[in-house]
């Protein structure tokens, strides 16, 4: 993916009023958790342009703030602080990790993988917030339909779209550098297995509509902690 993509266009400042919509409620959602909690530092992990931690920033002005962000340029500020590589924060803790649509670009071994690093990150008793988008079922069609307009139609993405519909596998779709580019085929039931691994689900909260099922919802967002077994 080249650094010169910007994020924002695609989400929170789409021309699509849904899309706009969706991403800007996922912005509010994720602050909501933070501002449940009470902590010193936060590591944003896959920080994309940083907008999230900005807006942080603004609220939570006495914490140390850092992203983790191996794609997209960033430029540190007086606030925050920017790694591209995980291994030189390797050594810290955080009390607060988030890490929002991040996942569903990579497969389960890259994902375990994540979760892991997410975990040696994460002090004893702290708390991990993660979002990632609902990509089968109704709120699927409706996203692929959306995303027809950027994409090669083709009878194989009809028959994916089909398959994300029911929930049904679908074969990964790779860069040369290994980076799944689309959301179509991720299954956020199956991402709860690999949470078990490491981390306690605390809270399970759908975005944009809160108190609405999957099928109106395009994100869904997971409060985690360590699993005390796990913990050193």
């Amino acid at each position: 993916m080249s650094k010169e993509y910007v994020y924002s266009d695609y989400t929170y400042n789409s021309r699509n009023p849904l899309v706009r919509f969706s991403h800007r409620k996922r912005f509010l959602t994720a602050l909501n958790f933070i501002l449940k909690e009470n902590f010193k530092n936060l590591l944003d992990y896959g920080a994309g342009d940083g907008h999230f931690l900005k807006e942080v920033s603004k609220i939570k002005t006495d914490i140390e703030l850092v992203g983790f962000e191996p794609i997209m340029d960033n430029t540190d500020s007086e606030k925050i602080k920017y790694y591209s590589d995980v291994s030189d924060i390797k050594d810290q803790k955080y009390d607060v990790i988030t890490c929002f649509e991040v996942l569903e670009h990579f497969n389960s071994n890259a994902q375990n993988e994540i979760l892991e690093n997410i975990y040696n990150l994460l002090s004893d008793d702290g708390v991990v917030i993660i979002s990632v988008p609902i990509e089968i079922y109704f709120p699927s069609f409706i996203k692929n339909i959306i995303r027809i307009k950027y994409t090669k139609l083709d009878f194989q993405y009809i028959k994916n779209i089909l398959k994300a519909l029911f929930a049904m596998n679908i074969p990964e779709i790779r860069n040369e550098e290994g980076y799944i580019g689309t959301h179509l085929g991720f299954n956020y039931k199956k991402l709860e297995l690999l949470f078990k691994k490491y981390f306690k689900i605390m809270q399970k909260k759908n975005s944009p509509m809160e108190y609405l099922p999957v099928i109106v919802n395009s994100q869904v967002f997971y409060k985690l902690k360590k699993n005390s077994s796990n913990c050193s």
